[in-house]
């Protein structure tokens, strides 16, 4: 499986990475949303982790222009899971209603994020 994991903080990468280690997937880090869009141009990905606060491109632009741009080019929706710190109900509202497929708020807990990944990554949600 090909995640595309879009977060700024360096912690945060490396707990995702240490949570996701013993499976066999393969992840490309972007450190903000418009580094995450031109990755998502290059490749394709069974999964992306999306944080919503990032520098340059924020998370809800950044998978505005994701949607955009599958549109545009007909692939299939990529899942798309905000991943964010901000737990008000109206983060959530706006998560999807730019395109996110779910919500999950930080601290992620390791068994709540295999299982999301598993979920989305494996086309089972989509």
């Amino acid at each position: 499986m090909k995640i595309l994991l879009a977060e700024d903080c360096e912690n945060n990468v490396l707990l995702v990475q240490l949570y996701l280690k013993s499976f066999p997937y393969s992840i490309d880090v972007a450190e903000n949303g418009s580094q995450a869009f031109d990755y998502f141009q290059r490749n394709e990905y069974d999964v992306v982790l999306m944080d919503i606060e990032m520098p340059v491109t924020d998370g809800y632009e950044a998978t505005t222009l994701i949607r955009d741009f599958e549109i545009k080019n007909e692939r299939t929706k990529t899942p798309i899971v905000a991943v964010t710190a901000h737990a008000l109900p109206e983060n959530e509202e706006r998560a999807y209603e730019v395109g996110c497929d779910f919500f999950i708020t930080k601290p992620v807990r390791k068994a709540d994020l295999i299982s999301t990944v598993q979920k989305y990554g494996a086309g089972e949600a989509t």
